[in-house]
């Protein structure tokens, strides 16, 4: 692809639906001479090419960032000299923001970051103002006399990482910085240069290189702001307090790690230091003979990361559910949702719902609530406790697609959508759906349960690849709070294969399952029913009354039409003895 560094330049109509709604035709004529009279001249003057024009806006190339400032601040004031004595509630006015960087050329089109950033920036500029990055500050703070007021750290829409920005001094504008609450901040984490503390000085840049794989396999988690490299290794040989530079970065997380190589064994090791207390919340070391260093790379990236992860995950739960529901951010309350979506029992289910809502309530810009909601949607199907399964599929596609229409790089949305198509048999698209969430973040456990879910619900299951899929969620976090139900569904894979027989490779991941005091009922009342073929009836007694506890509803006759996928009443049908047995111990016929 071609590419090219170029200034982008991104304006939008304040208000102009609201404009538009008072009095069209004048409004149009009104904004129809500003472009043929000021606005077309003074960017053709400065060889400028407008890009595309959308109805209310426009987006521009510069040749500079010089040029791009000095055109739309000549351009906003000239507008406060022609709009400024017209009532506010009429008044024309533009937000403006200025990127630079390298775009991907596509015909007379600019594609990238680069052009996304700039509309991130304009969205955040006031009426009348112009908000610049960090890239054009650079590039104009040498030279220009126009004053530029640092906002510091700013998180965009559907941007990973915060962006600093500036605002332009404008006459008539109030540029000052605006603290508004943070409704969804999310944690953000710094990943530091790892140690090398190894003889040789050129293991330094396995060292590195490490590092930088973790920042970017961290990136893909959109519930994160992850530092960039340049940002986090310039405290290399500082020896500043962990505290000191998380402040500086403004993080709530920090990283940081070592390597040791001796003759062929390498030793690598991490931390996670929460900034506020300077305390460690997780560490990890990995042993490994050096052969292949760039599979070597990979694999001890993978490792840290599938540790790391869920170990933020655990923690911002763990803060969110000392606070009071009422002080929470969006993100907190999410995060609460998460706790006790994670209880898996009849009150824990409906709370998680509840708080879900409210993150959206707080902040419905935040794509991150919408997908948490969709999913439990398809989990109340998938778990047997719909009592309106149509319902729960229409609300939770609805709440699947807000989220990625929100933040299509958010693959929590794809997880969640992918999962309700599964349950619409909609086998092309919902494989789709998971690909793409599998293209964005191939650490997500709960992406790959998604997939053995898609082959459980095929008219022909493909119980290998259910089985593969269970296992990878389970090498990725064998502590995730749904690990449960990764096993269960290794066994359950392996079980569909030979209804007739009890193996004992069945029985060790329903076993497993099972003595998990998280999991669900439907895995207790599983293990109930082999122990029931078993002949082990002490057993399945007590895996039965645990199953009651979980879903008190709990009879036979709900049982057999518990779950709405092809294979369920074949899998009935094999266990009727066993299922006879257990209305003899407790189990309510109906």
């Amino acid at each position: 692809m071609e590419r090219r560094l170029t200034t982008i330049v991104a304006a939008d109509l304040v208000g102009y639906s609201r404009l538009v709604s008072n009095n069209e035709e004048a409004v149009i004529t009104r904004f129809r001479e500003l472009r043929h009279e000021l606005i077309i001249p003074a960017i053709s003057s400065a060889q400028g090419r407008v890009i595309k024009t959308m109805g209310d806006g426009f987006l521009v190339e510069f040749p500079s960032p010089r040029a791009a400032l000095h055109t739309v601040v000549f351009l906003q004031h000239a507008m406060f000299e022609r709009e400024g004595a017209v009532p506010l509630e009429t008044r024309l006015m533009f937000r403006i923001g200025i990127n630079y960087g390298e775009v991907i050329v596509d015909g007379d089109d600019v594609l990238g970051d680069v052009v996304n950033i700039a509309a991130r920036l304009e969205s955040i500029a006031p009426p009348g103002g112009v908000c610049v990055s960090e890239t054009v500050f650079t590039e104009v703070a040498d030279a220009s006399d126009t004053l530029l007021v640092p906002l510091g750290p700013q998180y965009v829409k559907n941007i990973p990482a915060p962006v600093n920005a500036w605002n332009v001094l404008i006459k008539g504008v109030d540029a000052r910085p605006t603290k508004p609450p943070r409704r969804s901040e999310r944690p953000s984490i710094a990943v530091l240069a790892f140690e090398n503390n190894s003889d040789d000085d050129e293991q330094r840049f396995l060292a590195d290189g490490i590092a930088e794989d973790v920042i970017v396999q961290l990136s893909r988690f959109r519930s994160l702001f992850v530092i960039a490299r340049n940002s986090a290794f310039s405290y290399r040989n500082t020896h500043k307090d962990v505290r000191e530079i998380a402040s500086e970065l403004g993080v709530r997380y920090v990283v940081e790690g070592s390597v040791r190589r001796g003759g062929d064994r390498l030793r690598v090791s991490a931390h996670l230091v929460e900034a506020k207390t300077g305390g460690h919340i997780w560490s990890g070391r990995w042993d490994r003979m050096v052969s292949d260093l760039f599979d070597l790379q990979d694999e001890l990236t993978r490792a840290i990361v599938s540790e790391l992860a869920p170990e933020l995950g655990a923690n911002e739960r763990s803060l969110a559910r000392r606070k009071p529901t009422e002080n929470l951010t969006a993100w907190e309350l999410c995060q609460k949702g998460l706790a006790e979506f994670y209880n898996y029992n009849n009150e824990s289910y409906p709370a998680a719902a509840k708080l879900f809502k409210a993150a959206i309530d707080a902040d419905p810009e935040f794509a991150l609530p919408y997908a948490l909601l969709g999913r439990w949607h398809s989990v109340m199907v998938t778990t047997g406790r719909s009592s309106d399964i149509p319902n729960d599929v229409q609300q939770g596609l609805v709440n699947a697609s807000k989220a990625i229409e929100l933040d299509d790089r958010l693959e929590d949305g794809h997880v969640a959508l992918g999962s309700l198509l599964t349950l619409m048999r909609q086998e092309t698209p919902a494989k789709e759906s998971l690909d793409r969430a599998y293209a964005l973040n191939d650490n997500n456990p709960v992406m790959y349960h998604a997939r053995t879910m898609f082959y459980l619900y095929q008219v022909d299951p493909d119980t290998h690849a259910m089985e593969k899929s269970a296992q990878t969620a389970l090498a990725l976090n064998p502590k995730d709070p749904l690990a449960w139900a990764f096993h269960f569904m290794i066994g359950t894979a392996r079980w569909m294969r030979d209804l007739e027989n009890l193996r004992p490779d069945v029985k060790e991941p329903i076993d497993a399952a099972c003595a998990s005091m998280q999991a669900d009922y439907f895995p207790l009342m599983v293990g109930a029913t082999l122990y029931a073929r078993l002949n082990d009836l002490d057993q399945a007694k007590y895996l039965l009354e645990r199953a009651i506890g979980r879903r008190p509803a709990l009879s036979l006759k709900m049982w057999q039409t518990a779950f709405p996928f092809p294979s369920w009443p074949r899998m009935i049908k094999s266990i009727e003895p066993e299922l006879e047995k257990l209305v003899e111990i407790g189990l309510p016929r109906e």
